[in-house]
């Protein structure tokens, strides 16, 4: 329900915008999204047109909706305006160096961690993701990290969300995940064991600053093959001083350490 305070315009338009992202790479007809939308087909050829004429949205070939350019060139100005992601960058292309996988960063959004940045694995076999993708925390190395500095009503709200099998390997129980979390807050680091998709493992850290504020988490990923879990064990300390890194970059002492003693 939209509140009273809000624009139901905008609102509407936006949910246009969710439904063509949703569809994928396909895109959606006008025909097909005017089905799926409560509101009548005449309206949402007008919000349409609008959105095509401020390039929100673009026409294929074929004639299906895709999103547009205009949205690509407010993401990356909100991305390079962004205190974590330009303090994150110099560190994630040192780490690439120093491991040679891809680096993500990610921050926590609605119980799902977004990909705010990448620097790609100078290797010929790499990952398949993307900024702006959201993954779950259960079961991904940085939801994991972000998940362990929860605490109160933010851990009870993590624990409630529904947790989906992606892999043989992915962690459901609550009791299974409870006691994964203990280690991560051990060790300092979380490692997504094929979790998420198969041959594909990954260690990650979260960025903490002050008393336990976590703004967001780093990780490193590559081929099961290549990150075998004595790789991970061997880069942890790399991938803990990343983390802490970045905590610097942004002028604030790092307080990534919550190993148990």
């Amino acid at each position: 329900m939209t509140r009273p305070d809000t624009s139901t315009s905008a609102t509407r338009a936006f949910e246009l915008l969710d439904r063509i992202a949703m569809a994928g790479p396909h895109g959606l007809t006008l025909a097909k999204l005017a089905e799926e939308v409560p509101t009548a087909k005449s309206t949402t050829h007008r919000y349409v047109t609008t959105l095509l004429q401020l390039g929100a949205l673009r026409r294929d070939s074929a004639g299906r909706l895709r999103l547009g350019l205009k949205l690509i060139e407010l993401a990356n100005a909100l991305l390079s305006a962004d205190d974590l992601c330009l303090a994150a960058e110099p560190v994630m292309h040192d780490l690439v160096a120093r491991t040679g996988e891809t680096v993500h960063l990610g921050v926590l959004d609605d119980g799902h961690v977004v990909y705010v940045a990448k620097v790609e694995s100078p290797h010929s076999v790499r990952l398949v993701s993307h900024v702006g993708a959201r993954v779950p925390l259960h079961c991904t190395a940085m939801g994991k990290a972000l998940m362990a500095r929860l605490d109160g009503s933010a851990l009870l709200d993590a624990f409630a969300r529904p947790r989906a099998t992606r892999t043989v390997h992915t962690i459901t129980a609550s009791d299974t995940l409870s006691a994964e979390l203990e280690n991560v807050r051990r060790a300092g680091v979380a490692i997504d064991d094929e979790e998420n998709e198969l041959g594909v493992r990954c260690i990650g850290a979260a960025i903490v600053v002050g008393p336990g504020d976590s703004i967001g988490a780093i990780s490193v990923s590559a081929p099961a093959t290549r990150m075998t879990s004595e790789r991970c064990a061997q880069i942890a300390p790399t991938v803990i001083a990343a983390a802490d890194a970045i905590a610097v970059q942004l002028g604030r002492p790092p307080a990534n350490h919550i190993r148990t003693r």
